[in-house]
């Protein structure tokens, strides 16, 4: 079956490489879209046979942009697609033959979480909001369908809607490097802050000078060793997630 990967990107030399020799084993091919970058970035692209089509857009949107990729995949008739960013990198125990179980599989969706590092590449965050953001998955990949969609909003579009059948969590984890860089971080925040100024109090906690809780990322090079692992994380992080959802929906009753 085939897999094709859509990545949005701007400015990720940092872990651009990363990602795509990673997701380079696990794909048949690989669309990217390019905001604007100025650092290598579409230099380092260049280097990766599996990616078969680069599209350029300006001006910050991502919903907009997601739309494009989504519409330019959907061309290409997979049978699967998978969406990451690109300053993010599967562990290393997570092969393509487990990605063949997934396609094989009744689920019309699979989802994927993330571990935030900071300021580091072994340790991720684990306080406030990136507790919460933890203990869900926020990445994905779907059975291709005429019904898929994105949210064309500007910020914060969401993961892909208009999927019908069965989801499973995979217990495999993505290792999110986007906050890794203290420049980056700073630039990062005045980002967002510019485009959705109603939240500026949240997007300080991409400060990075404040204080965080952090814990060191674990990945056996043992794959049963890892596997007995990360299926104990996802099973202890997936109770969390619905005690985190219960709370919120009674908030919601009560007020």
């Amino acid at each position: 079956m085939k897999l094709t990967a859509v990545l949005r990107v701007k400015d990720e030399i940092l872990c651009i490489k990363e990602c795509l020799s990673k997701l380079s084993t696990l794909t048949d091919e690989i669309i990217v879209l390019d905001n604007g970058s100025t650092d290598g970035t579409l230099e380092a692209i260049g280097e990766f046979n599996k990616v078969v089509k680069i599209i350029h857009t300006e001006g910050y949107h991502e919903g907009r942009d997601m739309c494009f990729l989504l519409e330019e995949a959907k061309k290409r008739n997979p049978d699967w697609i998978l969406w990451m960013d690109g300053d993010e990198v599967f562990e290393q125990n997570f092969t393509r033959s487990a990605i063949d179980e997934y396609m094989k599989s009744k689920y019309s969706k699979i989802l994927f979480k993330l571990c935030h590092f900071w300021l580091s590449k072994e340790y991720f965050r684990l306080d406030s909001f990136f507790f919460s953001y933890t203990m869900g998955p926020q990445r994905s990949m779907w059975r291709n369908v005429p019904s898929a969609y994105f949210s064309s909003k500007k910020m914060h579009h969401g993961d892909i809607r208009g999927i019908i059948g069965k989801t499973y969590i995979s217990p495999y984890r993505i290792k999110h490097f986007g906050c890794i860089d203290r420049k980056k971080m700073r630039e990062k925040y005045e980002r967002y802050v510019a485009v959705d100024d109603t939240n500026e109090r949240t997007y300080k906690l991409l400060n990075p000078d404040a204080k965080v809780v952090k814990i060191k990322f674990v990945e056996f090079k043992n794959k049963l060793t890892n596997k007995i692992y990360i299926l104990i994380y996802k099973y202890i992080t997936d109770l969390i997630h619905q005690l985190i959802l219960i709370k919120r929906f009674l908030v919601r009753k009560i007020l």
